[in-house]
């Protein structure tokens, strides 16, 4: 009988030893799975997205929150605090890309001919402006790249491109077909009318005066910008003048 209780008691000290053992690995193992630092998380998300880290934030969940500027704008990252996996990724709208922006990089304002030096390898500049609204402030610029052209957003003080949009064929103003005219007879223009035919594309005739008086009408094609034909007044009136 005394051997039953010492076997009985010395088996309950083994099975109550391999629990403690047990239970130390499985403390020990949760204390190893430590969360990641911010430097580690910021290093990790630049491995999977090569850009600047604008913001990182914590939570009380065990997840990161990165704001991060990349090539086509800033987005808002969701990452797992100990094993440092994407939850989500999700693009930030124009406002909020520049507010955030310009807290994080209170640096001064890039001029124009620095965003035009930034912007040269996405094409031909036509035209840029810097755009100031009520809570937002960008550079707009339109290229043209393999004959298409393309409105940038920029981001003023980083010079990062916020928004890309391809621009479709538009009708030239008034004035540009002028100038038009004007540069190719040598003259000033006089007068200008646009017409818009069902069977073609829309054109101006503009009228241009030249230095020695003589006129002509220069037909300036509405999209493409193209001198298709030029009318001289003298001709006209030969044209008129018959046999008397």
């Amino acid at each position: 009988m005394k051997i039953r209780k010492v076997l009985i008691t010395a088996g309950s000290i083994l099975v109550f030893g391999l629990l403690s053992f047990v239970g130390f690995q499985w403390w020990a193992s949760s204390l190893s799975a430590e969360s990641l630092t911010k430097e580690e998380v910021n290093q990790t998300a630049k491995d999977k997205f090569p850009g600047t880290i604008i913001k990182t934030t914590k939570s009380e969940g065990e997840e990161y929150q990165i704001e991060m500027q990349l090539e086509t704008g800033v987005y808002q990252i969701r990452m797992d605090a100990k094993s440092g996996e994407v939850r989500s990724i999700k693009k930030e709208t124009i406002g909020h890309t520049a507010e955030a922006t310009m807290e994080k990089t209170p640096q001064k304002q890039m001029t124009q001919n620095e965003i035009k030096t930034r912007i040269s390898s996405q094409g031909d500049l036509e035209q840029i402006d810097f755009v100031q609204e009520k809570d937002n402030s960008f550079y707009k610029a339109v290229v043209n790249k393999n004959n298409e052209k393309i409105t940038l957003i920029l981001d003023p003080y980083t010079g990062a491109i916020i928004d890309s949009t391809l621009v479709a064929d538009s009708i030239i103003t008034e004035k540009e077909a002028i100038a038009i005219a004007e540069k190719h007879v040598k003259g000033t223009g006089d007068d200008t009318e646009f017409y818009q035919p069902s069977d073609q594309t829309p054109y101006y005739l503009v009228e241009v005066e030249l230095e020695d008086d003589r006129d002509a009408v220069v037909q300036v094609d509405g999209y493409t910008k193209e001198v298709k034909t030029i009318t001289w007044e003298d001709d006209e009136e030969n044209d008129n003048d018959g046999p008397e």
